[in-house]
């Protein structure tokens, strides 16, 4: 019977008359072994992908930015490849049909999907180099459609915040608040010191384009900007009250409330996203959205302009009035 001995697991086993015993990462990986060998099975123990996925984590993604969003991509692909797959055992075919296939099943998009195979890479890569596995099996990407910018609805908003002011995460609510509705970026709240918010206005400076700008803060950004400075003294509140790893840990709290946990586009960054988008739909002129925003060029803010689909219209109606 398995038996744990420290941080590891201990199977004990009869080899030609012989007790053995042999030890593995995981309880899974020790019985696994131990029914083998009752079964006939004796060479050397297979490594499986659950247990070495959890001895290499660190190593493959310990440096990301968001470790935890590579932790939620491998427990996806263990939804279809178990974790007590010899890792050996990960060809091609298992690929195209457990997980690929599994994952167009549950409706899954292009990019999600590569995102997964991109991490599965990544581990069997490490798996050939550690000369787990002796060959490396394909990874047939999957065509992606146009690029996408995902943006916060009103529900999943008023939820959102809900969920933090429940929580008692009220600093990170409050810069919830103001970058989606001032669509700054995340390292210009941090930057905001009191001197630079005075009749209405809050200036960002040292911007991404070297431009300062100031917009009307309104508002829930107004709320979120008084609620931080009431939980410190300090001159750049955000900075002081909320280190940026704290909240994006929150963040990643409200990614798994929302249900949202598997797109790899719901970051922080999104709301600034959704305030350009907000501003395009509400039919906000271009170079408007573009001051407002910070862009460097128009171009950039030209990628929402599908958003406002009545503009043509409005320009015929110009015509016809001229």
């Amino acid at each position: 019977m398995a038996r744990q001995r420290g941080n590891r697991w201990q199977a004990d086993v009869l080899i030609d008359g012989q007790r053995k015993r042999v030890s593995f990462a995981t309880e899974v990986e020790a019985v696994a072994y131990e029914k083998a060998v009752e079964l006939g099975h004796t060479g050397a123990p297979a490594v499986t992908l659950g247990p070495f996925i959890d001895e290499y984590f660190e190593l493959l993604w310990g440096g990301d930015k968001r470790p935890e969003s590579s932790r939620l991509s491998c427990k996806v692909i263990m939804q279809y490849i178990p974790e007590t797959t010899p890792m050996a055992n990960i060809t091609t075919k298992m690929i195209i049909t457990d997980l690929i296939g599994g994952m167009k099943k549950a409706g899954k998009a292009g990019g999600t999907i590569n995102r997964k195979l991109s991490a599965l890479s990544k581990i069997m890569k490490l798996a050939k180099r550690l000369e787990v596995v002796d060959r490396l099996p394909e990874f047939d990407y999957q065509q992606e459609g146009k690029g996408r910018e995902l943006i916060l609805d009103k529900p999943d908003e008023v939820k959102g915040l809900l969920y933090l002011d429940h929580l008692g995460l009220a600093a990170s609510a409050a810069l919830m608040r103001f970058l989606l509705y001032t669509g700054c970026r995340l390292g210009e709240a941090y930057k905001v010191s009191r001197k630079n918010v005075a009749n209405g206005y809050v200036t960002f400076v040292d911007t991404k384009n070297g431009d300062n700008r100031s917009v009307l803060l309104i508002g829930p950004a107004k709320e979120g900007w008084e609620a931080i400075c009431k939980m410190t003294d300090a001159d750049i509140p955000f900075a002081e009250a909320l280190p940026v790893k704290t909240f994006r840990g929150h963040w990643e709290r409200l990614r798994v409330h929302l249900e949202i946990a598997d797109d790899g586009q719901f970051v922080p960054h999104m709301l600034r996203h959704t305030c350009c988008s907000r501003l395009v739909i509400k039919g906000v002129p271009l170079p408007q959205v573009m001051k407002w925003m910070g862009h460097r060029n128009i171009q950039t803010t030209m990628r929402y302009a599908h958003l406002a689909p009545k503009d043509l219209d409005m320009a015929a109606r110009a015509l016809l009035a001229a």
